[in-house]
């Protein structure tokens, strides 16, 4: 098996915080980031909201699905990961602006974890919830959910919960999603 950088495969999306947020200067270091993520034409079409108070948190959670309010709603620090489509237009079909967003969040998924902390992207949330409540204009548009804080015990989540946390985290066999020179075809590197 190929060796990847220990922090890709070491990195996971928990779903058990402390309570206790990220500091000033991890935070800090996940958005530097994020903001060094790669986009096409370097058109970086992103915006970050950073939830802190007691008040944008409630809003936060709001638009959360039943299933993220379980766990997400434990999150010290939260952010709305925004994407503007008129900065990244479609080419060839395609929303690039997702994309673009995409990888930028990665960036920061990747640098939570090396930084210890618990953080994990969502996905289950209502769009327009998050626009009302936070004030997003057009031609914005939410592209993800996110939380962060320094990890938590899984044994203090509800039993659904530490189920959830205890998965192991597996990957497709790589002949299921690696093909040579054409659809479905088999091959080695």
């Amino acid at each position: 098996m190929a060796e990847i950088h220990p922090v890709l495969r070491n990195r996971t999306s928990g779903i058990a915080f402390s309570g206790k947020p990220p500091t000033s200067e991890q935070l800090e270091t996940m958005l530097e980031a994020f903001r060094w993520g790669p986009s096409s034409a370097n058109k970086q079409p992103w915006r970050i909201l950073v939830v802190r108070s007691p008040e944008a948190h409630k809003k936060f959670d709001d638009a959360l699905s039943d299933n993220n309010k379980k766990w997400a709603t434990e999150a010290p620090v939260k952010m709305v990961i925004i994407g503007n489509p008129e900065e990244q237009p479609p080419r060839f079909g395609q929303d690039r602006w997702l994309l673009d967003v995409g990888l930028a969040l990665e960036n920061m998924l990747i640098q939570g974890c090396e930084l210890g902390l618990t953080a994990h992207a969502m996905a289950g949330w209502d769009e327009e919830k998050v626009r009302a409540n936070f004030d997003i204009p057009d031609p914005y548009r939410v592209a993800a959910l996110f939380g962060v804080g320094e990890p938590g015990k899984v044994e203090d989540l509800s039993e659904e919960m530490q189920t959830k946390a205890n998965r192991p985290s597996v990957r497709k066999p790589a002949e299921e999603i690696f093909f040579f020179d054409e659809f479905g075809a088999p091959g080695k590197p």
